[in-house]
């Protein structure tokens, strides 16, 4: 690994000093005994000996990798392509119901949502029926892994054909679901909000009294917490709903038939009790237009919105242009008794009640101790102009528990859905932010406007990079759960990070919009999505579960998590799909008129995985190009768009969909999903007896333990010949000795003629 890395140095230092003495370069004589040997020969000799060694011993890595990998024997057919022993494995069923139409995986029509572990996968599709007798609106399942291969869930019962189902909201390892039911032939029939583990039974949280579809619009699940030490996920489950007849009579209720007409309040199930969440601590409504939980359906940015264990939430009034509704403010109800104003100044500033501006939630810890929100009030002594974003910590004491973070921000939280530019940490230690901060540029002090990091231990803020605009206005970030790496999108002109020579252009990623990895610990800013070159990479580039619009998908968990994991916690791997041809292995691309019209590649979308140098992509292989390396995870061909759809937080699973038939008994034609596991596979199943007499001898079925390249059905190896005598009237056996296998074969275990280097290839490892 060391070596390679030295010879490439090598060879650039080489051709920078071999380009200033190109005279000498082209010198045709050369010197035997080394005396007046050119520069450019020099560096030839030096750069080919060290390219030649290192070559060698990287044969050697990648013979030992197919050796060492424990799932090789399962690694045939398109698997055998497949980096880090990775292996594809079938996660929807075999067949389909004759009912279903194509598995469209679009933002309008289906969603999916993997557990962090990757041994499970939600899916909510309205375009196919994965089972028969499946409601008519589509399929609602958990896929789970097993020792024998994927099994299905279904969050509903079959045959309930005036039932429809919107999943809403799952626990992390995907066990427990919150769903709201009603009946798709009458809508003014009441809803049912249910609870309970996957595939039943469930527990109605709520339903709703009155057949009004203006009381009962808006009714859903919106939060759980997430589960702590000695505290079950799902304990408290949060839902709004218009219709405060969902309380038994009392004064809770009549507190919530306060709230103006065609708004929603906030509700929390705990122990089968409901209690009214949107009051302040005298029992009161602290706004008369509502209540929602976080900043609403503002998915991936309601991390830890309600706690892990239940005890705190964060509420906000909507904004709304009615009379009498206020701006937005914060608040946080702890244990069902108190409530605090997050947003109240801190002590010493004065600003009347009136004259506070909007406010809107980002991201908390998941113990609710540290909470980031965003103000266009100077709430801090000093604040200046805001936007501002603030650090509230419950810790500190009264009076004192807002911090200044950032003066300036940039707010794009009128955009329903996403907020691109303040995204919080898993953990609630980091936030990622736009805004204006000073910037020490080759000793000097100037204002720089870009995404900034912010460390709630150090306390400080850190320069990450400039981008530029993209196709999109809004294109959505991803952070590693600790907040070390940040994955982001830029534009056409690359994105400015700040270099030896002060503010400059990251080369690799100018002329097309890419997607760029950010890591804290060395601050360095790589683009992943070009692949190992540097001329522009035609094609559009989208990390997991967001739509051209930049929506985030709508499933999400007890945590507030939304959408996809995009890159391993460890920052070692990012994932993504692109139009572009990064390796040679894609071949599929849409023509330019397709690219022109619509903006975007419409079918030659495919799913890349983007390895950090030196990271293990192999038993004992690690990556050795500077910029990270490149792997194609999903076919490459002509089968229509192929689509990621999200990663486990190591980044051992990735699911995509494809019409490829990636193992043998997959759908041909029709869209399935796949998980490409490192480690991965399952023993193929015995099939039905061929008829060779009548169809042929065919390709023999695959031998484990022989080498992926020896099965692989591509256009690599030619198919082993047939052996004699196949398609013969059958007759008394033939006398031993056996017929001679043609020169370069012998006879196997299963009695074909099978290639000689391929047993001494098998032999040596």
């Amino acid at each position: 690994m060391s070596l390679f890395v030295s010879s490439a140095s090598k060879a650039r230092s080489c051709r920078a000093g071999a380009d200033s003495q190109s005279q000498l370069a082209a010198s045709p004589k050369t010197n035997r005994t080394g005396r007046t040997l050119p520069l450019a020969l020099i560096c030839t000799m030096t750069v080919t000996l060290s390219l030649s060694l290192s070559l060698s011993l990287s044969l050697m890595t990648t013979s030992a990798d197919a050796a060492t990998c424990p799932n090789e024997p399962v690694r045939t057919g398109p698997s055998a392509a497949l980096p880090d022993c990775r292996a594809y494995e079938l996660v929807t069923p075999e067949r389909v119901d004759a009912a279903g139409g194509d598995l469209e995986f679009n933002e309008q029509l289906a969603t999916a949502l993997a557990s962090g572990d990757g041994e499970h996968l939600a899916l909510d599709t309205k375009t196919v029926f994965l089972e028969p007798g499946a409601h008519h609106t589509g399929t609602d399942a958990v896929f789970s892994r097993t020792v024998s291969g994927w099994v299905m869930r279904s969050l509903t019962a079959p045959g309930t054909e005036g039932e429809s189902f919107t999943p809403e909201l799952f626990s992390k390892d995907l066990s427990l679901t919150g769903f709201l039911t009603f009946s798709g032939l009458n809508e003014a029939a009441p809803r049912t909000l249910d609870i309970g583990p996957v595939g039943g039974p469930y527990t109605p949280v709520v339903t709703t009294r009155r057949a009004n579809a203006t009381t009962i619009a808006g009714t859903r699940v919106v939060g759980a917490n997430a589960g702590a030490p000695g505290v079950a996920p799902f304990s408290d489950v949060v839902f709004e709903s218009g219709d405060p007849e969902v309380l038994p009579p009392g004064p809770e209720r009549l507190i919530a038939e306060g709230t103006l007409p065609d708004t929603q309040d906030l509700y929390v199930s705990v122990g089968g009790q409901l209690r009214l969440v949107n009051l302040d601590s005298q029992g009161k409504l602290p706004s008369l237009c509502g209540a929602e939980l976080g900043s609403g359906e503002q998915a991936g940015n309601a991390v830890n919105a309600v706690s892990a264990d239940g005890s705190r939430m964060l509420f906000q009034s909507p904004p709304s242009k009615r009379p009498g509704c206020p701006e937005p403010a914060l608040y946080m109800r702890v244990n069902g008794r108190e409530t605090v104003d997050v947003g109240e100044p801190q002590e010493g500033v004065v600003v009347p009640p009136g004259e506070r501006g909007g406010v809107e939630f980002d991201g908390a810890s998941p113990d609710g101790s540290r909470v980031f929100f965003t103000s266009e009030t100077a709430l801090t002594p000093g604040a200046g102009v805001g936007p501002h974003l603030y650090l509230y910590t419950t810790t500190a004491a009264a009076g004192h528990r807002l911090k200044l973070v950032a003066t300036g921000v940039a707010r794009t939280g009128h955009k329903q859905n996403t907020n691109p530019f303040v995204l919080v940490s898993g953990d609630g230690n980091v936030i990622y932010y736009q805004g204006t901060e000073p910037l020490g540029v080759l000793g000097h002090l100037q204002s720089v406007t870009g995404i900034w990091r912010y460390d709630s231990a150090t306390e400080q803020s850190t320069y990450v990079a400039t981008i530029s605009p993209g196709r999109y206005e809004e294109e959505a970030l991803y952070a590693s759960f600790d907040g070390r790496f940040l994955a982001f999108m830029s534009g056409h002109e690359g994105v400015q990070v700040l270099g030896p020579h002060g503010l400059e252009v990251e080369p690799r990623g100018v002329g097309n919009q890419q997607l760029y990895r950010y890591d804290a610990a060395t601050g360095r800013v790589t683009c992943v999505s070009r692949g190992e070159g540097v001329a522009p990479a035609i094609g559009w580039v989208q990390l997991a579960a967001v739509d051209p619009a930049g929506i985030v998908s709508g499933m999400k968990t007890g945590g507030g998590l939304a959408g996809a994991v995009d890159m391993s916690n460890d920052g070692g791997r990012v994932f993504f799909q692109t139009t572009a041809r990064l390796v040679p292995q894609d071949t599929n691309e849409d023509t330019d008129a397709e690219l022109t019209e619509a903006g975007h590649g419409t079918r030659a979308t495919d799913v890349y995985e983007w390895v950090a140098p030196g990271a293990e992509d192999g038993p004992g292989a690690f990556c050795h190009v500077a910029n990270g390396c490149t792997f194609l995870l999903s076919a490459g061909e002509s089968v229509g768009p192929e689509q990621f759809l999200g990663a486990s937080e190591d980044g051992r699973d990735v699911f995509l969909s494809s019409a490829a038939s990636l193992v043998p008994g997959a759908p041909s034609g029709f869209t399935s999903i796949y998980d490409a596991r490192i480690g991965g596979g399952f023993p193929q199943k015995a099939g039905p007896v061929e008829c060779n007499s009548c169809q042929g001898v065919g390709n023999p079925p695959p031998s484990f333990g022989t080498p992926s390249s020896a099965t692989f059905a591509g256009a690599g190896n030619p198919p082993l010949p047939p052996p004699p005598g196949a398609g013969a009237p059958k007759s008394k056996p033939k006398p031993k000795p056996k017929p001679r296998c043609r020169h370069g074969y012998r006879r196997n275990r299963h009695g074909r003629c099978a290639r000689v280097a391929h047993k001494t290839a098998r032999s040596r490892h």
